[in-house]
């Protein structure tokens, strides 16, 4: 009796391995390599403007711009900090606001970044993680990144803003076109890639 148990456990956890080596192998990924490391979701949880940031209602360039003012009046703490916000390897000198009322961390850089297919791209870098209690009900440390890409650059069929969402393990979620909505706090993936 106990033989068939065995051999179904066996079987079970091989299907088990086989479906998430299938799920992983069919993640999406846009056209950059982005993985926010975990320091990076982890402040989101526990931010801590120093006493130099400075009052603000937006963050970022161009298309990788968000605005954080819920009213006229209302601003956020911005500052510049040493950090690795995209997984490179590499410590940029980065922008960071604390979207208090919405509980949201936003990053922004502007400099170079690895394309997915290896090679290098450069340009503004906008990341988004949500934080505790955050008024999107969001898991704590997922979010979304978006980047401003000229036409081939990275594969970029066309030059726009490419972006992910990513959960809070850091796992893209969708990737493609996309576009920032910064009334909901979020990237809004206009066509899947």
């Amino acid at each position: 009796m106990k033989k068939p148990v065995l051999a179904v456990g066996i079987v079970g956890a091989l299907v088990l391995a086989a479906a998430a080596s299938a799920q992983s192998s069919s993640a999406p990924q846009g056209p950059v390599k982005v993985a926010p490391p975990q320091a990076v979701r982890d402040k989101a949880n526990d931010p801590k403007p120093p006493a130099s940031a400075k009052p603000a209602k937006s963050i970022g360039k161009g298309k990788t711009t968000a605005n954080t003012a819920n009213t006229p009046d209302d601003t956020d703490s911005l500052w510049i900090e040493k950090i690795d916000v995209d997984g490179d390897g590499n410590v940029d000198d980065a922008s960071i606001l604390w979207d208090d009322e919405d509980k949201v961390l936003y990053l922004y850089k502007d400099g170079t970044f690895t394309c997915a297919n290896g090679g290098t791209g450069s340009g503004g870098m906008l990341i988004a993680v949500y934080g505790k209690g955050n008024s999107h009900g969001k898991p704590a440390g997922s979010g979304w990144w978006a980047a401003d890409l000229d036409k081939s650059q990275c594969k970029a069929q066309a030059a726009g803003l490419y972006g992910c969402t990513f959960d809070a393990k850091g796992n893209a979620t969708a990737c493609g076109a996309a576009a920032v909505d910064d009334k909901g706090d979020a990237l809004v993936v206009t066509a899947s890639q």
